[in-house]
Parts: structure tokens; sequence; C-alpha cells
């Protein structure tokens, strides 16, 4: 792929191929057009293509050019408007054929093509081709006089390139990374396993150079490495020109070579014996052909050499091989402060005012951690004493900073000037989010999806995962950073953004009036702060904007108000939007016609409104692929005809009152998420209704099954079929509507029927089965073909007296049983199938690693079964046994790599680690609360790797004991908590080494521990951190501390 390709021509490629389409074409072929439109709109196309990689590097310098760039963008979103606008009639007539009540109708009328359309609409088409062919052979003609000329690709910037010198002075807080490098080219254990590569990833501007640099003069690296190289690579990866440059570092005189095979031999002999550093700095090549011919000489090198490159590209770092990478974070504000003043007062101690000292903070948190934009800044205001300097370079954007005193904003483009077209276009548009925005991918695919962004030209992929590449592809690139569940972009890379955006794309933050035009197609704003009429009052000249978006930097919950003007005079007549939301609105109505012309819209988020119900006129929205409907906590039903979206893609219902589904919902073939859906009876869609939805991804709830009486409606779901689908929760409801009671054994057996119809694809990952009411758990549940499910969860099936027997699922790794008031044991039938005999050769939960039971009132066994190999639950490392009153016996007593065990209100659980050989040696943490009443003595020294005890209302404890041969082997202990015990008499006789020990000891009334019997407890090294005591009969209520820095002890 030709990387830099002008982001216009992403719009030209749409435009073209859908005016070269067969539909286009045969109505072109059998219409004639004045002046053959086609033919001239192709030679149109063709010659603004041409000049369009040196139009976007003379926009930058030329304001004649850049006016020349925006005419074009603006006559090419008008293209596709027109085009839009006749398919989606001709998807408006076709959706009429296909819902027509009579079928002699509908066979009369049949499934219009677009072709037939067009015949009958050809003065309107040729009226708005023609002003858009005008419009572009103008443009073409004004070419030349711009000196535009024919370029076939991007021509390398030219960059003063990066040297190995570096003033260490200016260097700040990157300490820790240059010693986490260090370990990896100085291995301590002396690895000599060949030339391993280290990456050091990061956004352009973070210091990646700067931290090679220092990495490359350490007086430790010049000692460890005979030979070191540094080279700075830059856009242009010409192999022979980098290998060339590498053998005259190696052999200190100029190449004679002009052959790469020769050279290349050379270099290997010369490097042969040789330990060398190599830096490949500022790395953007992505072939991995071009990588392997580079690293030919260096594969047979001594051990120990290292590569280390830099790149902005983690997917550079993953071609080339990289043992490690090393994500390089921003600096901290004290760090940057550091620099910054260093910058602007290089020879003097600065002594700033008030004003300019508060200035001077804002302008370094500006830079967001950012070396580059610091030195920059700081760079501009070296020795400036006016304040309103100082205000200006603290207000401005990159592009209005001085080009002879600051390189921030080419370093930065770079990143932009090499994107694709496609990736420039996605860049481009997210100049609509606020500075300090948090955004979810998903949202922003589906965003660039509604927009037409994303080319699915030869691709056996979807929209969603075309997008997802796209979006990783930028993250990759550094454009986008990931936050713990979110993605934000770097202050400087939003104002990228909004230089590749220009005029098209505005945005309301920091309290900036808004600058607008007719051509702004794109609009943002922040819902929290903008609410006024007189706000918007701007946006009446806008007649053809695209995107409506109200935003949040908090993303909270919490709704705004929307003045009436706003949603019933000015949304409406903005017929070109393709994306609009009115999310956390308290908009409880809207108008009935609201939408009716808004067929143009793919996204529309009516999330956390208080909609009661939604318009007719939704319906209408022909071309709506992304509905969001989440929190509307007051709606109740969706529109009959909702059915005819049937470009719907993603619908979102969660935390809706919503009953049930309107009929022919299988009609939304294109869904690829829906969140929930409600099973009807006789009013709505059947379950059966799913059958047809096979594009299915993500998760899927299915509410109310108790609703679900036929069988073969069941089967009708065809949910085996739904390979895409990962999650999927089953939920009845108990009180329904159905008149019969939920103990009814025939329909308990009827439920337990319709369940076994319901079989997932084997490809599903997570199942949650909720109020189940039959008698017994579907075959299938127990199949173990099911390897992908890694979760079930059980919840308040009242009626299964036994669990399904999932033992053998090999991917288990999650197991929550809760509410099952009919469980009373848990026997081999949970290990082992029924359907063969048990296997005892077999290993059992081979991955289970949590395993939770909750409120099983019932329950009084859990057998402890004995296998040939290995142990019930080789990998269990969480068990948590909660609210079982009746559980009797002893826990499984081989877990041996159980790491947290809690139990909690299981009083007849018999629990007694001193008298029976419970392997549980990795146990870390133990919760015991008001249970085990038979407990009387915790051996501690039974548990060596313990480092949390918790032990609460344990009626019948008298003492924590710990015998002399484990009195060194409690090191690991840090937190001993026991409370309400009321029988406590005696706490372990601590005789341990210097620790972090908290020990906290509460209402144990007839604890007494004197101090002539454990004089231990004040010996010099007994270092406890806290030491508490309360409510004991000695104290008689009151707090003491034992603290290390004062004796002290119980009294």
């Amino acid at each position: 792929m030709i990387v830099g390709e002008m982001v216009v021509s992403a719009f030209l490629q749409v435009l073209f191929e859908t005016l070269m389409s067969a539909s286009f074409k045969s109505f072109f072929k059998r219409r004639e057009l004045n002046e053959n439109v086609l033919e001239r709109l192709n030679t149109s196309l063709l010659t603004i293509s041409a000049v369009l990689i040196d139009a976007e590097e003379k926009q930058i310098t030329n304001p004649v050019v850049e006016k020349w760039v925006n005419e074009l963008r603006d006559v090419v979103y008008h293209a596709e408007d027109a085009l839009d606008d006749i398919a989606t009639e001709a998807l408006r007539l076709n959706i009429g054929a296909e819902s027509s009540s009579s079928n002699r109708l509908r066979q009369l009328r049949g499934r219009m093509s677009l072709g037939d359309f067009l015949d009958g609409n050809s003065e309107h088409l040729e009226t708005r081709l023609e002003k858009v062919t005008i419009r572009l052979e103008r443009l073409a003609s004004q070419r030349n006089i711009l000196g535009l000329k024919e370029l076939t690709a991007m021509i390398p910037k030219q960059r003063l390139p990066t040297t190995s010198l570096v003033d260490e002075s200016l260097v700040f807080g990157r300490d820790y990374d240059k010693d986490e490098i260090m370990r990896l080219l100085i291995p301590e254990n002396g690895d000599d396993s060949g030339t391993a590569v280290v990456a050091i990833v990061g956004i352009g501007g973070v210091g990646k150079t700067t931290l090679s640099q220092i990495l490359y003069n350490d007086q430790r690296v010049q000692r460890h490495f005979g030979t070191r190289v540094w080279a700075h690579v830059s856009e242009e990866f010409d192999v022979f020109k980098i290998t060339k440059k590498v053998y005259e570092s190696v052999t200190s005189r100029p190449c004679e070579f002009t052959d790469l095979d020769v050279l290349q031999v050379k270099l290997k002999e010369r490097l042969t014996g040789l330990r060398f550093l190599l830096v490949l700095d500022d790395l953007w090549n992505e072939s991995f052909a071009d990588w392997d011919l580079l690293r030919q000489p260096f594969i047979s090198a001594v051990g120990e050499s290292r590569i280390l490159v830099t790149t902005r590209s983690q997917r550079v770092a993953s071609i080339v091989c990289s043992v490690h990478v090393h994500n390089l974070q921003p600096l901290s504000d004290g760090d940057c402060w550091s620099l910054f003043m260093r910058t602007v007062f290089p020879t003097q101690d600065p002594c700033l005012d008030q004003e300019i000292g508060d200035l001077a903070e804002r302008i370094v948190h500006k830079c967001h951690g950012l070396p580059l934009a610091v030195k920059t800044l700081g760079g501009v205001l070296r020795f400036e004493d006016k304040a309103g300097e100082w205000e200006r370079v603290l207000s401005s954007r990159i592009w209005d900073l001085p080009a002879d005193k600051s390189n921030l904003l080419p370093v930065l483009r770079i990143s932009y000037y090499y994107l694709p077209a496609h990736l420039k276009r996605c860049f481009a548009y997210c100049s609509i989010f606020p500075k300090g925005h948090a955004f979810e991918k998903e949202k922003v695919v589906q965003l660039w999806m509604a927009e037409g962004f994303l080319q699915q030209r030869r691709s056996s992929k979807n929209l969603e995962e075309i997008g997802d590449e796209y979006f990783s592809e930028l993250e990759s690139r550094s454009l986008f950073q990931k936050t713990k569940t979110r993605y934000i972009m770097h202050d400087f890379i939003n104002e990228l953004s909004q230089f590749a955006s220009g005029e098209f794309s505005s945005k309301f933050e920091d309290g900036c009036k808004l600058q607008i035009s007719e051509r702004t197609r794109y609009l943002s704003y922040l819902r929290d702060n903008y609410g006024e009429p007189m706000e918007f009052e701007a946006l009446r000249q806008v007649k053809f904007l695209r995107t409506f978006l109200p935003l949040s930097l908090t993303n909270s919950s919490r709704s705004c108000c929307l003045d009436t003007m706003v949603s019933e005079k000015l949304l409406p007549t903005l017929t070109r939007l393709r994306v609009l939301s009115l999310s956390h609105y308290k908009i409880a109505r809207l108008p009935p016609d609201f939408f009716r012309n808004l067929s143009h819209a793919r996204f529309l988020d009516l999330s956390r409104t208080e909609l009661e119900k939604l318009p007719k006129s939704l319906c209408y929205m022909y071309n709506l692929q992304t509905l969001l409907l989440a929190y509307c906590s007051s709606l109740k039903e969706l529109p009959t005809d909702i059915c005819n979206l049937i470009n719907l893609r993603y619908l979102d219902l969660i935390g809706t009152k919503l009953k049930q589904m309107p009929r022919k919902f299988g009609r939304l073939k294109s869904l690829q998420t829906l969140t929930t859906f409600f099973v009807s009876t006789t009013d709505g869609a059947r379950i059966c209704e799913l059958g047809e939805l096979n594009e299915l991804h993500g998760k899927l709830r299915i509410v109310e099954l108790q609703r679900v009486v036929d069988v073969a409606d069941a089967a009708g779901a065809n949910l085996n079929s739904k390979k895409h689908l990962k999650e999927i929760d089953f939920v009845w409801r108990t009180g329904s509507s159905s008149s019969e009671s939920n103990t009814n054994p025939h329909r308990t057996q009827n439920e337990a029927e319709v369940f076994e119809k319901l079989r997932p694809h084997r490809h599903i990952e997570k199942i949650k089965i909720e109020r189940y009411n039959g008698g017994r758990f579907p075959g299938w549940l127990s199949d173990p073909s099911f390897s992908r499910i890694v979760c079930i969860r059980l919840n308040e099936c009242q009626n299964c007296s036994s669990l399904p027997s999932l033992g053998q699922l090999p991917g288990l790794r999650e197991l929550c049983i809760s509410g099952m008031v009919g469980l009373t044991s848990i026997d081999s039938d949970f290990y082992f199938s029924k359907l063969s005999l048990p296997d005892r050769e077999q290993q059992t939960f081979r991955s289970l690693e949590t395993l939770r039971f909750d409120n099983l009132p019932d329950w009084k066994d859990w057998s402890d079964i004995w296998v040939t190999r290995g142990d019930l639950f080789p990998s269990l490392k969480h068990l948590f046994i909660q609210r079982c009153p009746e559980l009797t016996g002893n826990l499984p007593t081989s877990l041996p790599s159980l790491i947290s065990l809690h139990i909690h209100k299981c009083g007849l659980l018999d629990f007694q680690p001193d008298q029976l050989e419970y392997s549980y040696g990795n146990l870390q943490t133990l919760s015991v609360k008001s249970s085990c009443d038979s407990l009387v003595i915790f051996p501690l020294g039974r548990f060596a790797k313990l480092a949390k005890l918790d032990i609460d209302n344990c009626i019948s404890l008298r003492s924590l004991q710990l015998s002399n041969e484990h009195l060194h082997g409690l090191n690991a202990l840090r937190s001993l908590r026991i409370n309400d015990c009321q029988n406590l008499q005696r706490l372990p006789e601590l005789n341990l080494p210097s620790q972090q020990l908290q020990v906290t000891i509460s209402n144990c009334r007839y604890l007494r521990q004197p101090m002539e019997q454990q004089p231990q407890y004040h010996l010099p090294q007994f270092h406890l951190r806290r030491l508490s005591v309360s409510g004991s009969q000695r104290s008689h209520g009151s707090h003491r501390s034992y603290d290390s820095r004062s004796p002290s002890r119980y009294d």
C-alpha cells in the first residue's frame, strides 16, 4: 500500500466506485445524459486525483491551495449526499414492496433495483450530478495555475538526522526507564543466545531518541559493547544505506562497495567475534521482508549483541521481533517543570512573579508530559518577561506557533503524513472529541461506520471487524493511548487531528465561541456546559451538518436539559445528519415526525433519556445502523414497524422496561449486536424470530423464557447456528403473566424440553442461567465439546435438585452457583457425566480457577470424590462458600493451587485443619465469618504462605496455635484480624523476626494474655506496625495500640 495518500482521495475513491457500479453503468447506457456527464465526471476525478498528493503538501504553506483542497472536499461531500439521496429512496421503495400486505401487489412490484429507480428519476440525478461535474471541472482546470504536479507517492520528508550525542543536563525523569532497558542490554545472567532486539515505543516527542542517546553514551554500555553504531533511519527505509552506515561505523572508513550482497558479506565478516550495539532510531518501515534483509549480517553475531529500535508503531516493534517492548510514558508534571525552567532560563535561576508563575504552571500542564512540547514552548518563551506573550503561547494551538521557533507540528505531522488515506479520514474525524475526552473503541467504530469511512472492498470481514482493525492501527501508531477501559488522545495529537480536519469539524470546548462555517460537517460540544438556545443559533447557517454529538468529559450519568428550540426546530432541519446523539438529555417525548427527514442517519443515540415511546417516524430511518436505547428507564415498547430498519446492525436495549419485541423482528437480519431479546407471546415476536439473526456477535440476553411453550419455537431460535455469539444469558422471570405455577410438574417438564432445544453454538464462551424453572438442566450443558466455555453462572434455579455434570468441560475457569433452593447435595455426578461410567482416570475441572457457592439454604453434603490421577480441582485458586447454613462435613482435602478461601455464614461446616491433612500449601488469604461452629483450635503452622487471616464470630474458637517447628514459617503473614470470637482465650506465640504485620483484635471478652506468660510480645526484635485490642474483659472496652516505637503490652 502506498502510504501518505491524500485524505480526499478516500472520498474520491468511494465516489468513483459508486458511479462506476453496475447499477449506474446500466443506467447511463440506457439513458444518455447531456454532454456525457459520466465521462466528464470520470475525467475530472482522474485529473484531480493525480495532483492530490502534491496538494496535500502545499496546502500547509499555501493558503490558495488550502482553499482549493477545501473546495474539493466540499464538492465531494455534496456528491456523496446526492448519491445517498438516490440510494435511500430506492431502499424505501424496496422496503415498501417487501412490507406490502398484498401478495399480488408484491408480485407486481417485485424488488426494485437501483437502476429501475434511476430510470424514473433521471432529471433529478442529472441536475445534481451536473452541478457536481461543473465544480469538479473548474477545480481540475485550476491545477496548473496552482502549480500542482502529478505525483504517484509521498516524497519522504527531509528532516535533520539524529546523532548519538545528547546534553544530559536537559534530561529529567528517565532513570527508571534507563534502568529497565539497561537490564535488557546488559543482562545479569550473561545471556549468549544471539543478537536480541529491544524496542522503545511511544508517541512522537515523548523522548524515545533522548532515552536511546543516554543509554548509548552510558559508561557501562561503552565498556560492555566493543562496537557501537548509531543509525537514524526515519521514513525512508533504504537497506543499502543503513547497511553502508553500519559498515562505515564498524570499519571507521568510507564504504566503496556498490553491491548489497558484497556489502552484507563484508559486514558479516567484520562483525564476527564482536559484541556490538546497533541503535536504529526512528524506524517506520512495516515490511517484514525489508527487515529480514537488513538483519542478515547480524544474525550470527556474538551473543549478547543488541539492536535497539525506537519507533512510534507497535506493529514495527512486532515486525522486528523484539524480545522486549518498552512503552515509554510521558514525564510527570514535576519533571516537565524542571525541563521547562531549564529551557526558558538556561543560565540563571528564575524569579517569576505570581502572574507568570501561574501561566508557567498551566503551560507545563498543557504539555501533558511531552518533553518535545515542553522544550518547544520553553524555547518560544526563552528570556520572555511579558505576561501577554506567555498568555498567547498558553492559548495557541500547534499550528499557531512561529515556524522558526517550533518543530512540534512538523514532528507530530509525520505520524499523520504517512497514514493511508482511509486512516486519515478516521483520524481527522476524531477531532470532534474534546481534549481529555475518554472514548470507547466500539463507539468510535460505530461513528466511523455511520460516516462511511470503513472500506469493505474485497474483504470477507464485516464492517465492525474492519473498524476494529482501523482503530488498532491508529493505536499502534501511538495516536490513541489506552487507559483502563477507554482511550484518549494527547492534547497535541488532538490538535493535530483538528489541523487535519480543518474547517469541516467544529467543537465547543474550553468556553470558546463556536467557530463554524457553511462547510462544517461535524459538530460536538460538552453537554454539561452548553444548553442555552442562543448558543445554537449559529447552527442555522449549517445546512449540511453530518454529525451532532453532545459529549461529556466526566462520562457521568447526570442528565441535562435540551431547549425545545433545538429539539423541535433546529435538529429536524439538519436533513444530512448521519450521526445524532441526544443521550443524557431529559427528553420525555419527541414530535411524531421528528425523524421523518433524517433518512441519512446511520447512528442514533437516545440512551439515558426519559422517552416513554419512540416516534413512529423512527421507522423511516432506513439507513440506520446503530440505535442506542440503553437505560431509557421509561421506555416500554418499540415501534411496530422497526422491522423496516433492515440495515440496523447494533441495538442496545439494556436497562429499558420493554416487555416484548415487535412482530417480524426477524427481518432485521443485518443485526450484529442485540443486547436483549424479550420473548413475546401472541402480541409480539416469538423466540423463533431469532432464527434468522445468524450474524449476531458478542453477548445476547434472552428474557421472559417462561413464555416459550412450544418446543418447536425454541428449536426455531436456531441458537446452534450463531457461531459468533460469545455469551448468552438465559433468563426466566417468576411471577409472570403465566397462570400456571412454576412448580406445576407439566410446566416444569415442558421448560426442560424447551431448554434442551436452546443449545448454543460450540464456540460459546460464557453462559448464565437465571431463574430456570425446569427440574433438570439440559444435557448439552455437560457436553465436553463446549471446549471454549470459560464461565458458567447458575442463579436461582429453584426446581433443580442437582447440578449438571460440569467436571469435563476442559476450558471452564469460573463457576458460580447461587440461590438454588432445591440443591441438597453435590456428588460424583457433578464431576462425571451420567452418560458414561465415571472415569476416575480423567482429570476433573482441569482449568477451574474460581468456584463460588452462595445462598444455598438446603445444601447439606459435598462429597469429596476420589480420583486416580491428580486432584478434583487441580487449578482452583479462589473458593467462596457463603450463606450455606446446612452444609456439613469437610471441604475437599486437596486443593494444591488454592490462594484464597472465604467461608461466610456456614455454621455447620466442619473445617478442622488441625485434625485432617488439608493440602492447602499455597493458601494466602483465609476469611472465616460466622462459620465453622465446631472450630476450636486453628493451627497457623499448617498454612506457611498465609498472608491474611480474618476470623469473625467463630463461637467455639479458643486459640490460634503455632508450634515450635513452625515459629519461623510464617514470614508471609501481614494481616491478622480477629473479631467477635467470644471464647478466644489464647493468641499464638509469635516469636517472629522483624516484619510488617498488622494485628487487630476486637470484642473477644475472654482473651487473657498475661505478660509474664508471653514475654516475647515486648522483645525488641518483635516489630509490629500496629496491634490493637478492644472489648476484652480486662481492658473494659479500652483500645490500646502496640507500636514498635514504644514498649506496650496487653493489659
